[in-house]
């Protein structure tokens, strides 16, 4: 079972470029890393660049991490880099459409969870309720459907 610290060696030696976006890492790799930065770069530095290869490549590596991860890895990869990359895009042009092709099994089943929470969200009237509340309901649902 793949844990947190595999999945930061992966991403590492898989995407050298990113490295050098964040600087020099200090010795608490662990905790100097984020999913959600990690999504950015996928965003602004792959797909925009046309890059598809290396945008395959990084959600090959989600979907390796979603089928050999621990719980842990399952939510950096769930909360963090797909939630983070779905919600990221939909402010785009393209739209959250334009990552489909790229999803495999594992990440098209989470990505199905996000859609949803997206189109209830737009049923929803959360005007009464506070960005925590929508956060936390949001990670709740994500999260429910990351243990299945």
């Amino acid at each position: 079972m793949l844990e947190k610290q595999q999945v930061i060696s992966d991403l590492r030696r898989e995407f050298p470029q990113f490295l050098r976006r964040l600087g020099r890492w200090e010795d608490d790799q662990t905790q100097r890393f984020s999913m959600p930065v990690f999504a950015h770069f996928v965003i602004d530095q792959l797909y925009e660049h046309d890059n598809d290869e290396r945008v395959r490549a990084a959600f090959a590596q989600m979907e390796k991490f979603l089928r050999d991860g621990s719980q842990e890895v399952r939510n950096l990869v769930g909360l963090g880099f797909l939630e983070t990359l779905h919600n990221l895009a939909s402010w785009k042009s393209y739209g959250s459409e334009a990552f489909v092709r790229f999803l495999g099994p594992e990440t098209r089943r989470v990505w199905a969870g996000l859609e949803a929470v997206w189109r209830a969200s737009v049923r929803l009237d959360l005007s009464d309720r506070s960005t925590l509340e929508a956060e936390v309901l949001l990670w709740r649902i994500v999260r429910q459907g990351l243990a299945d």
